[in-house]
Parts: structure tokens; C-alpha cells; sequence
């Protein structure tokens, strides 16, 4: 468990960009290296994720499978919240 985390099931209070933090916290060893900002693209909202230099392959998976599974996440997310979402910006990392 994360610091300063409580312990719940009923995760719906989440907004994205803590979901997406949640999410890459999970995925690397240095957890307290995982920085996500928002940012804006025209009318569509973008999540850069930062992590440590060794963490890069874990969240970029085997062939982006993971970054592709995160996207879905997010993408889904989105879509109930009716948001505009984009996984353009994440297609610089691979």
C-alpha cells in the first residue's frame, strides 16, 4: 500500500489523473518517482507520466502492451466520464 493511502474498494472517487497515478504507482519500483501532469490539446485532455530511467520498461510493457492496457483504462475512464481523451502523447515513449 501506498503512503498516506486508505485502504478501500470503492475506488469511483478517483479522477483520472489520480487513476492514472494509481495506476503507474503499481507498475514501478520507485513509486515516489511517478509524477502525472494534465495538460491540454486543443479540446482533449493529456496525462504526461514521468517515472525513474529503470521503471520506463515497466510501463512501457513487452511491445506497449502495457501502455496499451493503461490507454484502454484511461480511454474507458474517459468515456464514462464523457471526456474527450487521446493516447497520442504516449506513443513517444515506445
Amino acid at each position: 500500500m501506498f503512503e498516506n493511502e486508505t485502504k478501500t474498494t470503492d475506488r469511483t472517487d478517483l479522477s483520472l489523473q489520480e487513476l492514472v497515478e494509481y495506476i503507474a504507482r503499481g507498475l514501478v519500483t520507485r513509486p515516489d518517482d511517478v509524477t502525472v501532469t494534465e495538460g491540454t490539446k486543443g479540446d482533449m485532455i493529456v496525462y504526461e507520466v514521468r517515472v525513474a530511467d529503470e521503471d520506463k520498461g515497466r510501463v512501457i510493457g513487452k511491445n506497449g502492451r502495457t501502455a496499451k492496457a493503461l490507454r484502454a483504462i484511461i480511454g474507458a475512464a474517459a468515456t464514462k466520464a464523457c471526456l474527450l481523451y487521446t493516447s497520442d502523447a504516449a506513443d513517444d515513449l515506445a
